[in-house]
């Protein structure tokens, strides 16, 4: 009996492990959570079982593949616990059960790859080996989330099917500035990854600013014990840089996953830490004391043009980094360089009379031209931001557009290479209601202005991190994801293919991936959005908050109290909105403070005009009721740079007024000053003016920080017409890091009552 119940039980355990589904049969990706990113040229799926993946699985290489296959054979292992085998892939193997990885895959674009998965075989093929790399990419994103959290299992399956693939754009890229803020090494290695898994091919890694130095430097090691060190406000030292061997790693990473690492050296400006350490490359000479700056902002402090001991300097340094960056491009700035210490040094005013400069924009331009005759000299080419135009552009420069898409024009019109990096689209450090993830998705790198021959000239384009409010890793996360995917499927996938519904459902597929990478990304947008409409013909405003996703649900508050979506603004307060998802909250509660005056919706001339970086929505912002806050990149603030804020408003009829007030931004680190003075005038028939009054501000232009500032004419009157004038500073004082600079005014409403 008991011989009996033993043979029973253990055909029970035979037939319970014959029967039990294998977990890769069914843990496989279906045809509907298939979410690529970016998305292929070209995906067919196959009527085929999965391929199933184990330790036994081989892998063949062509021999100049070797490098891809041991990454393939890495990422395999974490999965696995063991490493699959791998050898040169022979005649008699390019059929076997098993992956192979080959070249020969006919395309004119490197980064093409075919990438073809039956329930036998995967087979890699491309262009290239970064075609190849791409492809590996792409395998990955085939897999369960599970896979990137490097769980153990016996067996992964993977879905059958055909890709066809290549990039839109050559260069695909991502600035991380870890000057402002230092990130380790393994922070870089972690967006070196991420940037390998979404097909970006360049990491712009910004070396060198104001606030910090962050490369070894063995000629000139001040450089480090000095310029990599800033004091903050409480008095703790703040920095760190990369030794040479730790930034040849990183390239070495970058390089397995082909991914390019472009340095950049700022010159001729955003140089005052390393001028902190050597002084006698500023216009002040040997003996000035400057210090590592430990605030934002652009400084005054530059490199001396008229020293040709300057150059020596400057070209030490990047023998150091070419040593280091076998990149062909080095990226020298070039931007905001304040020409006050120029304009006031006897040996740039040498410099210019003996090399017939006409003025420091041309200094500039022969700065920067030096530079690239010794970068071309050793084999490399030079990249700057698109401030470099001005006098003239380098003969080679790539430029680099970010004040718009205008330098980019300008220079694929006059044959230079260009890259687009417009803050408009792609910089990451602004919030969410300037940027979000479907603003970034429209962008399109390639102006209309352009013609066919032209748009050749248009590279590619990045996204810029800049990490002055970027403290540590997990906001950097926050910030970057999910909008370094976006940027990623614009210059891979093209246009004609994207559709932006389409890309926020497959994004959702990313968000396990990325927490099983341990990546804390940031929600698609703001969640609710608050505006505000103005019709001049009835002089109404209608306010109001909207959701930005149809997946989300809102609550919108007026004055604290529960209010419809949308209303009339009939009276000051303020509105508030939340969104949720699944109940909880979406992103941000977000405010909006109303003003309701006589002037709102009225007819508004400008004698002087706004510029259009900061127009607030147009010529009727200034009468929407709409306030700004103390966030001056909140859309709400008009700007005006170097010039007074001059404009007439039509009340309509002839009118009971009080006061005229205006609200100002005081920012002098990013050049905003509070105005000199604030001028109110009335007239009954737009023809004969009088003054109602002025005001002057109490806050001092040295002062540091941002202020919101209210200035305000009182007085009993009867008017139609108002006319006010703010009064600049014009230029940025002498006492300022950018002195000699166009100074901004920024006003967010004329509140008339």
């Amino acid at each position: 009996m008991k011989i009996w119940y033993s043979i029973l039980s253990l055909c029970i355990l035979i037939c319970a492990w014959a029967c039990k589904p294998e977990p890769a049969e069914t843990d496989v990706r279906s045809p509907e959570e298939i979410s690529l990113v970016p998305k292929p040229q070209n995906l067919k799926l196959k009527e085929d079982k999965p391929f199933i993946w184990t330790a036994k699985t081989n892998i063949y290489f062509s021999e100049d593949l070797k490098q891809e296959a041991a990454y393939l054979q890495d990422l395999f292992q974490s999965g696995l616990g063991s490493k699959n085998e791998a050898e040169t892939l022979s005649a008699e193997r390019q059929k076997d059960r098993g992956v192979v990885l080959k070249l020969g895959y006919i395309s004119e674009n490197p980064e093409a790859y075919q990438l073809s998965i039956n329930s036998q075989r995967i087979l890699i093929e491309g262009a290239s080996p970064a075609g190849v790399m791409r492809a590996i990419q792409s395998l990955r994103l085939l897999l369960i989330p599970e896979f990137f959290e490097k769980n153990k299992r016996e067996r992964w399956a993977i879905p059958s099917l055909e890709i066809t693939d290549y990039p839109a754009f050559k260069h695909r890229g991502m600035l991380l500035d870890v000057c402002r803020h230092f990130f380790d090494e393994e922070t870089v290695k972690k967006y070196i990854d991420l940037l390998a898994l979404y097909k970006m091919n360049v990491l712009h890694l910004h070396l060198t600013e104001d606030q910090g130095w962050r490369i070894e430097s063995e000629n000139w090691p001040k450089l480090n014990s000095i310029s990599s060190w800033r004091t903050e406000e409480d008095g703790s030292r703040y920095g760190g840089y990369y030794t040479k061997d730790q930034l040849k790693q990183l390239v070495a990473y970058a390089a397995e996953r082909h991914i390019r690492i472009i340095p950049e050296i700022e010159l001729p400006g955003h140089s005052q830490a390393a001028l902190a350490a050597y002084p006698q490359f500023s216009c002040l000479g040997a003996k000035a004391d400057i210090e590592v700056v430990n605030d934002w902002g652009v400084f005054k402090e530059i490199y001396c043009a008229g020293n040709d001991s300057t150059f020596l300097f400057l070209q030490s340094i990047l023998e150091e980094v070419m040593e280091i960056f076998p990149s062909e491009y080095i990226h020298i700035g070039g931007d905001e360089a304040p020409k006050f210490r120029w304009e006031n040094c006897a040996k740039c005013q040498h410099r210019m009379q003996k090399e017939g400069l006409h003025d420091e924009r041309e200094l500039q331009s022969y700065f920067i031209q030096r530079i690239e005759k010794f970068l071309n000299k050793n084999g490399r080419k030079l990249i700057g931001w698109d401030e470099i135009l001005e006098g003239g552009l380098s003969a080679n420069a790539t430029l680099q557009s970010w004040r718009g898409i205008e330098g980019g024009i300008a220079a694929a019109r006059s044959g230079h290479y260009a890259i687009m990096s417009p803050t408009s689209h792609c910089y990451l450090d602004y919030g969410l209601e300037r940027i979000d993830l479907q603003k970034i998705y429209n962008f399109d790198p390639i102006p209309e202005e352009l013609s066919p021959e032209e748009r050749a000239y248009i590279l590619g384009a990045e996204c810029n991190m800049w990490t002055e409010h970027v403290p540590n890793a997990e906001n950097l996360d926050y910030k970057v994801n999910p909008r370094m995917q976006g940027i990623a499927e614009v210059l891979w996938t093209y246009p004609q293919q994207r559709d932006f519904p389409e890309f926020f459902n497959r994004m959702q597929g990313q968000y396990p991936i990325l927490e099983a990478l341990d990546v804390n990304y940031g929600p698609e947008a703001l969640g609710a959005s608050i505006y505000a409409e103005v019709y001049p013909d009835s002089n109404k405003v209608f306010i109001g908050a909207k959701r930005s996703l149809e997946l989300l649900n809102l609550e919108v508050l007026w004055n604290g109290a529960k209010g419809p979506w949308g209303f009339d603004l009939l009276e000051s307060g303020t509105l508030q909105a939340q969104a949720y998802k699944n109940g909880k909250a979406y992103g941000d509660s977000i405010k909006q403070k109303f003003a309701f005056h006589k002037a709102l919706a009225r007819e508004t001339k400008y004698k002087s005009k706004f510029e259009k970086w900061y127009s607030a929505g147009g010529e009727l912002a200034l009468v929407n009721g709409t306030l700004g806050s103390i966030n001056f990149r909140d859309g709400q603030w008009q700007g005006f740079s170097g010039k007074d804020v001059e404009l007439q408003i039509d009340l309509g009829s002839l009118q009971d007024i009080q006061s005229v007030s205006s609200n100002f931004y005081h920012y002098n680190n990013a050049w905003i000053f509070r105005p000199e003075l604030y001028e109110v005038a009335y007239s009954a028939d737009g023809k004969q003016w009088q003054l109602l009054g002025s005001a002057k501000p109490q806050l001092k232009a040295e002062e540091r920080g941002q202020h919101l500032v209210s200035l305000k004419v009182s007085a009993l009157t009867k008017a139609r017409y108002i006319k006010i004038r703010a009064k600049s500073i014009l230029k940025v004082p002498d006492w300022h890091e950018a002195a000699g600079s166009e100074a901004w005014v920024f006003i967010d409403e004329v509140i008339v009552e």
